[in-house]
């Protein structure tokens, strides 16, 4: 949808990672963990909940990342919308941040992968739908969403492989 002058007043898109090792069920309590999320996306640094339960509706949580002398250099609130341990999703919101972002809202969702031989296999999916981002074209979004669903699968596998009785 685009304003006068060509300006898009809403991005929305998706991206997939696939979990290959992973089973849906050994990933999800590793995606529904809310105030874990610094363990799996780089540039995270720590995420710690400001209000509300963990895995609860209203949780909000707030994540900082520190610049090279060690103040925080980037920072977001968020707050959990939803929860769904049955369909597998996760939907938040950014409330405040100082990256740029407005109005910015996201569902995660895990899903088993059947059918191609592949056994064990999920994917996330992580949709985002939100206003333009100051200081970032539409395509920067998809790559920061990217980069960050990969990071989370790749990790995520490693938690699994590292808990798993035979390492593998």
């Amino acid at each position: 949808m685009e304003q006068a002058g060509g300006v898009a007043d809403q991005w929305r898109g998706e991206v997939e990672a696939t979990l290959l090792a992973t089973p849906a069920a050994a990933a999800w309590p590793h995606l529904a963990s809310f105030c874990s999320i610094h363990r799996y996306v780089p540039g995270v640094d720590t995420c710690e909940r400001v209000a509300g339960e963990d895995g609860r509706p209203g949780c909000v949580r707030y994540l900082t990342t520190y610049g090279a002398t060690g103040e925080v250099a980037l920072w977001a609130r968020e707050e959990l919308l939803e929860l769904d341990d049955t369909a597998r999703r996760i939907q938040y919101s950014m409330l405040d941040n100082n990256m740029g972002f407005g109005r910015y809202v996201a569902t995660l969702r895990l899903l088993e992968i059947d059918g191609d031989g592949e056994e064990g296999a999920c994917k996330i999916s992580w949709a985002y739908d939100c206003e333009p981002v100051r200081g970032m074209n539409e395509e920067g979004i998809v790559g920061f969403v990217t980069n960050c669903v990969k990071s989370i699968a790749n990790k995520i596998e490693e938690a699994v492989r590292a808990a798993s009785p035979s390492g593998v």
